[in-house]
C-alpha cells in the first residue's frame, strides 16, 4: 500500500503542478505578461515540485521504518515547506529591486503554495481516514 500511495501523490501532485504552470502559460500569453510573469511561474513550480518529491521520498521511508510517527511527519512537513518557501520569497525580494516584479513572484508564489497545500491536506486526511477504517 505505501509504494501505491506515494506514487499515487507524486502523480497527482505533479499534473497539478504542470497544470498550473500551463494555466499560467495561457494567462501570460493572454494578458501579454510574459517577461514579468515567467520567472516567478519557474522558480515556483520548481519549488513545489523539489518539495512535493523530496515529500514523498521521506513519506514512503518514514512509512516503512516507523508507521506511528506519520502524524509527526505531517506536521514536521509542513512546517519546513513553509520554512523553505519564506526563505525563497524573502531570497527573491532580495535580489530583485522591481517592486511590480515582487509584487507578481509573491502572488503566483503565493497561489501555487495554497493550491498544493490544500491538495496535500485533503490527500492525508483521505489517506488517514483509509488507514483507520483499516485497523
Amino acid at each position: 500500500m505505501t509504494r501505491n500511495v506515494v506514487s499515487t501523490y507524486l502523480r497527482q501532485s505533479i499534473s497539478l503542478i504542470v497544470g498550473m504552470s500551463l494555466l499560467a502559460l495561457f494567462c501570460m500569453n493572454l494578458w501579454g505578461k510574459t517577461e514579468v510573469m515567467l520567472m516567478p511561474v519557474c522558480i515556483s513550480s520548481v519549488f513545489q515540485l523539489v518539495a512535493c518529491i523530496a515529500y514523498a521520498f521521506v513519506w514512503r521511508w518514514v512509512m516503512s521504518t516507523s508507521p506511528d510517527s506519520m502524524p509527526t511527519l505531517y506536521m514536521s512537513a509542513s512546517a519546513l515547506r513553509m520554512f523553505a518557501a519564506v526563505v525563497v520569497v524573502m531570497a527573491y525580494c532580495w535580489l530583485t529591486d522591481n517592486r511590480d516584479s515582487i509584487r507578481f513572484f509573491v502572488a503566483i508564489f503565493l497561489i501555487y503554495y495554497f493550491v498544493i497545500l490544500i491538495y496535500d491536506t485533503w490527500y492525508f486526511v483521505k489517506i488517514e481516514k483509509k488507514v483507520k477504517t483499516n485497523v
